[in-house]
């Protein structure tokens, strides 16, 4: 969720030297930036969307450059920096920095294909219909609006189903890109590193020693964490604790499961462990989670 007054939610994103739209944490709102660049470096776990609405832009990053079009979105995952950036006269622009905390809490069940498409096929810039381009408008004045004359804690409630709403929206323009031949044939590692990741998703009980993942894909351990390193910029332990710790915010948000029950689903051994593991990386019991604590 989105947590305004928070100095531990601004983990993700601190652009306190930056006048913007809204800033707490999870999310951050900008209204036409013309140089993206001047966002970097992001904290990290951090992804940048950006709507070209008119104009466009040169973007390079440590990998490739880039041009974003009017009609076109940049997707900038935790590991793509944009180290320079150069508008037209009459560039202007919609952008959203959200945290991957964010992202996997609100995709949970389509998060395979937000994955794929940013850390897997790389694919850095979208373009997108003119209807898809009008509803990213709305979503981000209603989203901003909401944000601005919020006074009250629950509007908080309604600016999370919007961004819901959005990121399944963007999910569905990600998963049915043309990708260009040379694009489409993805390296051995990437192959891996992809069935990494559904391993991950498709299992119930996520939270396994990174050997037996390693094992599934006829690999070592050590391997396998050097691939999430090189594409992903995160640890295959990494990957298993956010997995698991968004199954356990799903759960405990939105389940009538009992806290017991929902350790043993989760393959945890009893509930003491469960208890410890949740105060680790949420940072408070289960049941002060589940009350609203976060």
């Amino acid at each position: 969720m989105v947590y305004p007054n928070s100095n531990e939610k601004r983990r993700y994103i601190d652009f306190s030297h930056l006048v913007v739209d809204y800033t707490a944490g999870d999310v951050v709102v900008f209204d036409n930036v013309r140089d993206l660049a001047q966002l970097y470096p992001l904290k990290p776990m951090t992804n940048l969307i950006a709507l070209c609405v008119d104009g466009n832009l040169q973007v390079e990053t440590k990998e490739r450059n880039l041009k974003v079009d009017a009609g076109n979105i940049l997707f900038c995952p935790p590991n793509v920096s944009i180290t320079k950036s150069i508008s037209s006269s009459d560039f202007t622009s919609k952008v959203f920095c959200l945290s991957d905390h964010l992202i996997q809490g609100l995709l949970f069940d389509n998060i395979d294909i937000w994955h794929r498409a940013v850390y897997v096929d790389h694919i850095n810039v979208v373009k997108v219909s003119d209807v898809e381009v009008e509803e990213f408008g709305f979503y981000f004045s209603l989203i901003r609006s909401k944000i601005q004359h919020n006074t009250h804690e629950a509007p908080y409630e309604i600016i999370q189903a919007l961004l819901r709403a959005l990121l399944q929206d963007l999910c569905y323009v990600l998963e049915n890109v043309k990708i260009e031949d040379q694009d489409r044939k993805l390296s051995h590692g990437k192959v891996i590193f992809n069935k990494f990741l559904g391993l991950i998703s498709n299992n119930e009980v996520k939270r396994q020693p990174i050997s037996e993942y390693a094992s599934k894909l006829a690999i070592t351990p050590k391997y396998l964490t050097m691939l999430c390193l090189k594409y992903s910029d995160k640890t295959a332990s990494e990957w298993v604790i956010q997995y698991t710790t968004e199954d356990i915010r799903f759960y405990l948000r939105n389940s009538n499961l009992s806290i017991k029950e929902i350790s043993a689903k989760l393959g945890f051994s009893n509930m003491s462990h469960f208890g410890s593991y949740v105060r680790k990386h949420l940072g408070i019991s289960p049941s002060e989670y589940r009350r609203g604590r976060e």
